[in-house]
């Protein structure tokens, strides 16, 4: 490890991934930040153990991702990569035939798996379409899932009578491959599949085979298990009319970046003037140098109207 890796105080990160073994290298570290929402690259825990307190920026691209998923839904349900494949490809009438079994929106259901920032702006864009919304979030109480404009269900039941299902949860040991075999199994067949969290929540090979076996309509994916992908991956193959991928920019926006650096110099800020981040993830470390407990009148951070 370059000495000035393992003598910083302060380190910011964004897809490496941080080990337990570098951790135990990093001697005089205080912070690592990392530039994103998701901070599954990083061992928290190991971290925690070192005395390191562990930040992100918690809220900076809630809109985006939302507007993403919004988009990746309504696209799906209303066809629209296929028609225009389609017209491209074989002109006016034959694309006009693939709205053939097309749904109208109020009649479907919409399951949303994680009430948090993002999945709870993701149920305030579609419940003006009129769907029925369903929500599970292993963290929140029926309470507070109703209060985010969803009916509260248990996970099993939410994939079982969705029409739309949208993930919404980070990369932990309990999401991952979140859906599997067993969870695409419970899909209904005309159900469509749409993941704008991380790539590995999804068990992709479950997912190809569910695709092919015709056990599941769609899918509209902004993240992979591996990215890029390989060339050879069949996602990448299979009709736009039942797979959407976009390569993994739901959080981009030309606002979102600017919010994305003012929450990562927040949080190195606040360590640097003795102060507990607002944004870290690791609250229960015993950090290297005391902090003060943080100012929390302004309330959490906000990106946009998210």
């Amino acid at each position: 490890m370059p000495p000035r890796v393992r003598d910083a105080e302060i380190i910011l990160v964004s897809s490496i991934r941080v080990t337990a073994e570098i951790l135990g290298n990093l001697t005089r570290c205080r912070l690592i930040v990392k530039y994103a929402i998701g901070v599954d690259n990083v061992d928290v825990e190991a971290a925690t153990a070192c005395g390191i307190v562990v930040a992100n920026a918690p809220t900076y691209c809630v809109s985006e991702v939302a507007d993403h998923a919004a988009a990746l839904i309504l696209g799906m349900c209303r066809r629209i990569p296929l028609l225009d494949g389609r017209r491209r490809e074989n002109g006016w009438e034959a694309a006009r035939a693939e709205m053939r079994g097309v749904r109208r929106l109020r009649v479907l259901t919409l399951g949303v798996i994680g009430l948090g920032h993002i999945g709870a702006e993701v149920v305030r864009r579609m419940a003006p379409f009129g769907l029925r919304i369903l929500g599970y979030d292993r963290h929140l109480s029926a309470d507070t899932i109703a209060a985010r404009g969803a009916v509260p269900a248990a996970f099993d039941t939410l994939l079982r009578e969705s029409d739309i299902v949208s993930l919404h949860v980070p990369l932990t040991p309990a999401t991952d491959h979140l859906i599997d075999e067993r969870a695409l199994r419970l899909m209904k067949p005309t159900a469509v599949l749409v993941n704008t969290s991380r790539g590995a929540v999804v068990d992709e090979r479950a997912l190809i085979v569910a695709l092919r076996e015709n056990r599941l309509y769609g899918a509209a994916l902004d993240v992979l298990e591996r990215e890029p992908p390989d060339p050879d991956n069949p996602l990448l193959r299979m009709d736009a009319g039942r797979v959407i991928i976009t390569p993994h920019v739901a959080a981009s926006s030309e606002e979102s970046v600017p919010d994305l650096q003012r929450q990562v110099a927040a949080a190195v800020e606040a360590v640097l003037a003795g102060r507990w981040p607002r944004s870290a993830v690791n609250p229960t470390v015993v950090p290297r140098q005391p902090l003060r407990a943080v100012d929390d009148t302004r309330g959490p951070y906000r990106s946009g109207p998210g």
